[in-house]
């Protein structure tokens, strides 16, 4: 069998930790990527290629369940591995309609994880083969319409290139920040692949995605805050959090204060909550779009 790259997503550190620290080379797995909530996890379903996603069922931001929907989206040939305590069972045993692999219920044993993830490992290489004979019989027939097929798509994607710049993107950002936004929808718009995107961001900017992406939603976060009275929850379905708590702790470790905190400053007359800047001010001081 050739290897395997895997994802692991819990919210728990040691949990987490634990999971990263398995016997996975023995099974000709490497772990790519550890994600502590939801929405990191699915950064990597963005711009990363992997096989397994081993994930908690509930995390702020997003859940598994969301989470193996969106890889099988990227990658049809995926798996999705839940962990589930005994409370959400019923849930786990539905979610497996829903392009998910296997459950495993907490407390588990190494070796019943190390099976779970073996099985779905064996089942990918059955779907690679499945998939690679095909390949080869669809090339005897159609190969000259392959060849065509190859180089539209980078005849597209050198032409994308050349017209895009990164103060595009940005402003793209800028204007959906409120929306469903990912890596894959945003390089979809600008017909480059999500990989590309993520690179081509990081080089632009010296920031991640999803680091620009929650910048713009915790000024507007701010903004609101300062403007309204409208409560946290309502705030952050305006930015595009949906999980209060998240909004929360993201708000937190960006202003290094509670939005409460936040709020109470910029209503005292004395406070010192900053409520002049502009958007592209401040994204600006945080080293975006110069």
């Amino acid at each position: 069998m050739n290897g395997y790259r895997m994802v692991i997503a819990d919210d728990e550190k040691m949990i987490r930790d634990g999971l990263a620290q398995m016997r996975w080379t023995e099974r000709q797995i490497e772990v790519v990527g550890v994600a502590k909530n939801g929405l990191e996890a699915q950064e990597y379903i963005d711009s990363v290629e992997f096989d397994v996603l081993l994930t908690d069922i509930k995390m702020p931001g997003m859940g598994g369940v969301e989470l193996a929907k969106n890889l099988q989206k990227a990658n049809p040939v995926s798996k999705t591995i839940l962990l589930s305590g005994y409370g959400e069972f019923s849930f786990a045993q539905q979610a497996l309609g829903c392009g998910v692999f296997d459950y495993i219920l907490k407390p588990s044993t190494p070796e019943q994880i190390l099976e779970s993830v073996g099985r779905a490992c064996e089942a990918i290489e059955k779907e690679r083969q499945a998939r690679k004979y095909v390949w080869n019989l669809e090339q005897k027939v159609d190969g000259y319409q392959e060849v065509l097929g190859v180089r539209e798509v980078v005849e597209k994607a050198e032409q994308s290139e050349k017209s895009t710049n990164i103060h595009d993107i940005l402003s793209y950002i800028y204007a959906n920040y409120a929306e469903n936004l990912t890596l894959s929808a945003l390089a979809e718009q600008f017909y480059f692949s999500p990989v590309y995107m993520s690179s081509y961001i990081k080089r632009h900017t010296g920031h991640t995605f999803l680091e620009i992406l929650t910048s713009v939603r915790m000024f507007h976060t701010a903004r609101l805050l300062r403007e309204t009275s409208m409560k946290n929850r309502e705030i952050g379905m305006r930015v595009g959090i949906l999980d209060e708590r998240y909004l929360g702790q993201v708000f937190k470790k960006a202003y290094g204060i509670t939005p409460y905190e936040y709020r109470k400053k910029a209503s005292d007359p004395s406070g010192t909550a900053d409520g002049t800047e502009t958007l592209e001010s401040y994204m600006r001081k945080i080293g975006v779009g110069e």
